[in-house]
């Protein structure tokens, strides 16, 4: 589970990345590919990058269902169960549909353009979409882990409590 968090919070900073360049830096949507999308291309775009991470994360996101399941409701709660699977595997399955059709567009055309079904039918820019869908996806899994390292002890801690340096317990508590 932590390689999965990992993995998909670098995922999450390339969609960050990507809006900084279009929103603020102002290169135009089609050449804004985050860092490694410059580097890893096929037929001039970076989305069979996208389709084979995302296909990765989502057999990643099934694989995590039963574990989950099993230490429901112990650790984490039924909602938290439920929002891992809507937000997580519900949305990221949904984005998994788009790439799908975004490839379909990028086979036919020999690149992009390549609208999915979000963008096109909501008229909304795809970097914003797919930060949106990714951000959605990473939140279930996010406070999942979180909920796992609170149980095992590795949050939240109690802080010890403070002693002057000479402090020592009294004779009576020896």
């Amino acid at each position: 589970m932590t390689a999965v968090v990992a993995i998909q919070g670098g995922h999450v900073v390339e969609h960050i990345i990507q809006l900084v360049q279009v929103l603020v830096l102002g290169v135009p949507e089609d050449n804004a590919l985050g860092l490694l999308g410059y580097v890893l291309q096929f037929n001039g775009t970076e989305e069979w990058l996208h389709l084979g991470y995302n296909t990765l994360y989502l057999i990643a996101l099934y694989a995590l269902i039963l574990p989950l399941w099993r230490i429901t409701p112990a650790v984490l709660s039924r909602w938290a169960f439920g929002f891992y699977v809507g937000a997580s595997v519900w949305v990221e399955t949904w984005h998994m549909v788009e790439h799908g059709v975004i490839i379909s567009h990028v086979i036919a055309n020999h690149g992009c353009p390549c609208p999915g079904i979000g963008d096109a039918a909501l008229n909304i820019s795809d970097t914003i979409l797919h930060f949106f869908y990714n951000a959605i996806a990473y939140a279930g899994i996010v406070y999942a882990y979180i909920l796992v390292l609170r149980d095992r002890g590795y949050l939240f801690h109690p802080p010890p409590p403070l002693q002057a340096p000479n402090d020592s317990p009294a004779a009576s508590e020896r």
